[in-house]
């Protein structure tokens, strides 16, 4: 292999391998924009100039390669290349790029949703010139134009790095976007007659290493400093990209992608990333309900659970054979295990079914039809999943008592199916409902269970190609509201049966007993990108 050397450090260097990803191998930063490791090299921003010894002009890191010297060519006797990153010539490259780059961009840090994440920014700083030359009048553009339903460009900020355009290109291959004009005109635009509004849109605003391409959704709603961040899991379809919640003051304000090459890259659709949109019209209830006179009368915790023990036994005389149990793919696993305990305790082992709820088809990037995270866990924990889009009526026709958890089964239907299932609920002596929200199958139950949300609670989750990963918790919940696992403890315990601790940890050691390959697991193991399961390859 080349041996080249990068400042100080000696590096052993497959052959083909450029300067810029070897030196970020090895912690050593050398600034860039274009360049982006899911995208062609360009090499058109010029910030990753370097000095490379024998060469009598900066080369650009990103495409250049390395490759070998014959023995009586090598530098210094054993180098193929040398490379280096502080010297004045580099210096002097990178103040030049950032100046030429700064010349026309606006001075509006404070406005600019991009402020505190911006590579302009941060380079400026670290590279730049304290103070810019120009004399004259900056040349404008045009701002705030509306380019797509979810991205608002801003010509004058734009440094034509073109990340946006090869995204449409080479990973949506919809091709929106073009580079139009020429020199200081230049600027990107959409094609005549078409706009940015393929399934991926924003994450031309994750590409954007300036403030040129924004979301409507986040746009002026928080400045990035005071955001808390952690990571979890989108809940919109099988695949379960990994994603990064970033909230304030309990609000889930923007899902951004984590880059997880066993998952879903640096990548994530635009459904998923909206769920902060879209829980915005919920009606989230924090206190249990019971139905009394026609009406969901909040109660207290406390007793909650023997109340609920009592009308479940009162109405199953006859036994388990008259109840429906509905379970969720968008349970994660220690809720599953909580649900099957359950299930054995209160409901004589009656198994429940988890619904595959499927819309669309599967696209050839990121989009899985079927519309629950957490199915392929069902699996392996031994629930039974339904037939695509099965109906829901045939297993709670003819019951007495229904359970229906984190499911939306009438809000899911639609047609003769959907009235079938509101003539089942209705005709039912008890209906108990547990979910974050006041959906239609909320509304009518008899009992509702408020649980925490996908964001307030910690689990685990196994995506259809059997990579397990964790939920983190990124909001905490009101005091009555809690995950379903919290629920079956209080429950198991209010009937006399011995249950788990009403915790996380508890519930996931019963996880790590059931489902294959997780024996050994620890949460630390599964961190930050999850672990592929043996047994369950893709």
């Amino acid at each position: 292999m080349p041996l080249i050397r990068i400042d100080d450090k000696e590096i052993e260097a497959p052959e083909g391998e450029t300067i810029l990803r070897l030196a970020l191998k090895h912690g050593i930063h050398i600034p860039y924009y274009c360049w982006h490791p899911a995208l062609s090299i360009v090499g058109q921003c010029r910030m990753c100039l370097v000095e490379v010894k024998g060469v009598p002009k900066p080369l650009t890191a990103c495409s250049t390669a390395v490759t070998s010297l014959p023995p009586d060519k090598k530098i210094d006797g054993k180098y193929d290349m040398v490379v280096d990153t502080k010297s004045q010539v580099t210096k002097k490259a990178q103040k030049g790029v950032l100046e030429f780059l700064l010349l026309n961009h606006p001075l509006d840090c404070p406005i600019c949703d991009q402020a505190g994440e911006c590579q302009l920014q941060e380079y400026s700083y670290t590279y730049g010139e304290p103070a810019s030359r120009l004399e004259f009048e900056k040349v404008h553009a045009p701002k705030r134009v509306d380019i797509g339903p979810h991205v608002v460009f801003d010509v004058e900020r734009c440094i034509k790095c073109t990340r946006c355009i090869r995204f449409c290109k080479e990973i949506t291959r919809t091709e929106e976007l073009t580079l139009a004009e020429r020199g200081v005109h230049a600027r990107v635009e959409t094609f005549p007659g078409k706009q940015l509004d393929n399934p991926y849109s924003v994450c031309t605003v994750d590409v954007c290493p300036v403030g040129a391409l924004t979301s409507k959704e986040f746009r002026f709603k928080q400045r990035v400093w005071f955001l808390t961040s952690t990571n979890s899991v989108c809940q919109e379809c099988s695949r379960g990209c990994s994603v990064r919640v970033d909230t304030y003051k309990g609000e889930v304000l923007r899902l951004v992608p984590r880059d997880n090459p066993k998952v879903n890259g640096p990548w994530m659709c635009d459904y998923g990333r909206l769920i902060s949109e879209r829980m915005k019209d919920l009606t989230v209830l924090a206190r249990p309900k019971v139905r009394e006179g026609g009406r969901l009368t909040a109660v207290p915790w406390p007793g909650f659970a023997q109340v609920l023990q009592k009308k479940v036994a009162s109405s199953l005389k006859d036994g388990a054979k008259d109840a429906a149990l509905i379970w969720s793919g968008r349970m994660p696993l220690e809720e599953m295990a909580a649900a099957k305990a359950l299930s054995a305790g209160i409901f004589g082992g009656l198994q429940g079914t988890l619904p595959k709820v499927c819309r669309g088809e599967d696209d050839d990037l990121l989009i899985r039809k079927e519309r629950r995270p957490n199915l392929k866990g069902a699996a392996l924990l031994g629930l039974a999943v339904t037939g695509e889009n099965a109906p829901v009526s045939s297993l709670l026709k003819g019951k007495k008592v229904a359970l229906v958890v984190r499911e939306d089964v009438v809000g899911e239907a639609q047609g003769p199916e959907k009235d079938a299932i509101k003539a089942a609920l209705s005709a039912m002596d008890l209906v108990i409902v547990a979910d974050y929200a006041l959906t239609e199958t909320a509304a009518l139950a008899h009992i509702f269970i408020p649980l925490a949300g996908w964001h307030e609670m910690e689990g685990t989750v196994v995506n259809f190609m059997g990579v397990v990963q964790k939920m983190a918790r990124s909001v905490l919940p009101p005091r009555d509201r809690k995950a379903f696992y919290e629920v079956a403890s209080l429950w198991l315990s209010s009937a006399g049966i011995d249950a788990p601790e009403a915790s996380f940890l508890a519930w996931h050691a019963q996880v790590r007993k059931a489902v294959p390959g997780m024996k050994d697991l620890m949460i630390r193991d599964i961190l930050p990108h999850g672990v592929q399961l043996p047994e369950v390859g893709p």
